[in-house]
C-alpha cells in the first residue's frame, strides 16, 4: 500500500501489534490494553493492510510472527521506548527550565524572599531570573514575551493582550527621619507635612521623575495646591529611603519597600486614601502565555489562581512592627 505524509501509520494499531507480539496472544494483549481481543485483531489487520504484508499467523491458539512481523516488532519496541523517553523529557522540562520575572527592586528585595524560597523547595531544578527594572520596561517585555511574568503597580489603560492579576495593596507613608527638625518636639502629623510652610523649606527625595511613584506624589500635592519641591532624584524606593534617612529630604513611599527596622529610623506618617494613600501591585502576564508546571506553581504561591482571570487582592499594612495582610 502506498504511504505518505497524509497517510501515516496508525500508532494504536502498532501498539496492538506490539502487545500481541510481546504476549504471543491476542487475548492477553487485549487484557493489557483494556480492549477486546477482536478489537486487537482488527487493529493488527489494519496495520497489515497499511504495510501491505502479513505480520503473523495463528497456530493452535498461539501467535507466530512472520519475518516482516519480527522486524516490525523490533521497530515498534524502539519507537515506543523513544516515545516514553520523549514524554519523560517533556514532563521533566515542565518542572525545570528558567522563569524570568521583572519587577522594581523593592518588590524583589522585600516581597518575594519567602515565596521564592518555597518555590525553590518545590522545583529545585528550575532556575529563576529576577530582573530589577522600571515598570514600563517590565510591561513592554511581558508584552513581547521576552520575560515570563512581571510584578508592577496597577497601570491605567493596559494593552488588551496583557492581564493584570491584583496581588497586594500597600499603604503609602511620608518618611520623616526621627532626627529631622520637624520631629524634634513631637512626632509630626500629616497636617504638619502638607503645608507650604513645611514643603518649601524641606524639599523631597523622589524616584526618577519618569517613574510612576513620583507621578503619584506630584499629583497628590497638586490637588492640594502644594509645591512639588524636589531636592534629589534617585533610582528606586530603596534609594529614596536611604537618602531620606541621611538628611537629604522628606520622602513619600508605599509600603512595598518598608521593613520592620524602618520604624526605628523614621516616623511613618500614613497618607490618606484621598491623596493616593494606597498602591495596588499585581502580577502581569501575556494573555496567551503558556504556563508550565513550574510557572503555574509560582503563580499559585503568589496567590494568582491559574484557572481564573483574577484573584482578590489583599491589603498589606505596615504597622510599625511588621506587616499584616
Amino acid at each position: 500500500m502506498t504511504t505518505g505524509p497524509f497517510n501515516p501509520m496508525d500508532m494504536k494499531s502498532l501498539l496492538c501489534f506490539a502487545m500481541m507480539a510481546k504476549h504471543g496472544s491476542l487475548t492477553r494483549a487485549g487484557i493489557e490494553l483494556g480492549i477486546s481481543d477482536s478489537a486487537v485483531s482488527q487493529r493488527v489487520r489494519s496495520l497489515e493492510r497499511h504495510l501491505g504484508t502479513k505480520l503473523y499467523e495463528a497456530r493452535g491458539g498461539k501467535v507466530r510472527l512472520t519475518e516482516a512481523g519480527r522486524r516490525t516488532m523490533a521497530l515498534a519496541f524502539r519507537i515506543f521506548d523513544q516515545v516514553a523517553e520523549l514524554e519523560e523529557d517533556i514532563r521533566d522540562h515542565e518542572f525545570c527550565g528558567t522563569i524570568t520575572l521583572g519587577a522594581a527592586a523593592p518588590v524583589i528585595r522585600h516581597q518575594l524572599t519567602d515565596i521564592l524560597g518555597e518555590f525553590r523547595e518545590n522545583f529545585p531544578n528550575a532556575a529563576l531570573r529576577l530582573l530589577s527594572q522600571p515598570t514600563i520596561r517590565t510591561q513592554s517585555q511581558v508584552r513581547r514575551n521576552d520575560i515570563d511574568i512581571g510584578i508592577i503597580p496597577l497601570q491605567p489603560n493596559l494593552p488588551p493582550d496583557l492581564v493584570f492579576h491584583p496581588w497586594r495593596t500597600f499603604r503609602a507613608f511620608v518618611l520623616v527621619p526621627k532626627n529631622h527638625p520637624l520631629a524634634m518636639r513631637r512626632a509630626p502629623t500629616i497636617e504638619d507635612i502638607l503645608s507650604k510652610d513645611t514643603l518649601t523649606p524641606f524639599p523631597q527625595v523622589v524616584t526618577t521623575l519618569e517613574d510612576g511613584e513620583s507621578d503619584r506624589v506630584r499629583e497628590g500635592l497638586k490637588q492640594l495646591g502644594l509645591p512639588f519641591n524636589v531636592a534629589l532624584e534617585v533610582g528606586d524606593l530603596d534609594n529614596v529611603k536611604h537618602y531620606a534617612a541621611n538628611g537629604h529630604g522628606l520622602a513619600a513611599v508605599n509600603g512595598v519597600c518598608l521593613a520592620s527596622e524602618d520604624a526605628k529610623m523614621f516616623h511613618l506618617i500614613e497618607i490618606p486614601d484621598e491623596l493616593g494613600g494606597t498602591v495596588t501591585y499585581g502580577v502581569l502576564l501575556h494573555k496567551e502565555k503558556y504556563q508550565s508546571q513550574a510557572l503555574r506553581r509560582l503563580l499559585e504561591l503568589l496567590g494568582v489562581l491559574s484557572d481564573k482571570q483574577h484573584s482578590k487582592a489583599g491589603e498589606t499594612r505596615f504597622t510599625g512592627r511588621g506587616y499584616r495582610t
